[in-house]
Order: C-alpha cells, then sequence, then structure tokens
C-alpha cells in the first residue's frame, strides 16, 4: 500500500474510533440545550448473606441551579467519597426493593448537599438511577 494510502486509512479508522468512542451525552444532540450532566458511575462490594455480592450504580443528580451544578464539579471527589461510603454500607436485601432505591436515592441526596452546604430546595433536587444493578 503507499504511504499517501495508508495515511488516509490511518485517519478513517482514527475518526471511526473517535466517533464511536465518544458517549452520546457528550455530542450535545437532542434538542435545544447541551447534553445534560454525566452520570456518576460506582460498583462497590455489597455485605451479604449470600457471599459476595456487588451493586453497580450509575446516577445522575438534579441541581436547582447552574451554580450548584458547578459547586457539585468542584467538591466532586468529596461527593465520590462520600456516596462510596453510603452504598458499601447498604444492604442487597434492601436495595432489592423499589422502596430501598428510593431510599438509597434519599440518602445521596441529603449526603451531597450536605456535602456542598446547601438544602433541599436549593441544592440537590433529586437524584435519578440511570442504571442499577445488583450481582
Amino acid at each position: 500500500m503507499k504511504p499517501r494510502a495508508m495515511g488516509r486509512l490511518s485517519l478513517l479508522l482514527f475518526w471511526l474510533f473517535a466517533s464511536f468512542a465518544m458517549p452520546a451525552h457528550a455530542e450535545g444532540h437532542g434538542g435545544g440545550g447541551g447534553g445534560g450532566p454525566a452520570p456518576m458511575s460506582f460498583v462497590v462490594n455489597l455485605p451479604s448473606l449470600k457471599g459476595d455480592r456487588y451493586l453497580k450504580v450509575d446516577f445522575v443528580l438534579e441541581a436547582a441551579s447552574p451554580e450548584v451544578s458547578n459547586e457539585i464539579g468542584v467538591v466532586k471527589p468529596r461527593i465520590l467519597h462520600q456516596v462510596i461510603l453510603l452504598l458499601s454500607d447498604a444492604k442487597d436485601s434492601i436495595l432489592m426493593t423499589r422502596e430501598g432505591k428510593r431510599q438509597l436515592a434519599e440518602s445521596i441526596r441529603q449526603a451531597v448537599n450536605k456535602t456542598i452546604h446547601e438544602s433541599e430546595k436549593t441544592g440537590v433536587k433529586e437524584v435519578l438511577f440511570t442504571d442499577f444493578l445488583i450481582q
């Protein structure tokens, strides 16, 4: 293959890889504004009587204002730490229920608002699960 053809092939392969490697929310498609906040993702061990269990959970924090979203970004390591501690104490038997998931979302919301020194009305209004798997 000629060097020029190889250069084109390399460019095409790079473009294809970059196109498919980008997460959908980063592209900004879908109407009016940008893509919204990226989900926070976690995988933790769960205490269980059934042996080793794992929880994989992704969620988005719905902030009351853009300023709160910025503050979340600034203290994100603290938020990640608090959520990991919270998730690590959760019981799989409780998380399997709808009410258990609702309680977990509320606990995460309260922990985040405490971390950013805000209330439900001025800070994080809701925690929205985008992925939830116990294995």
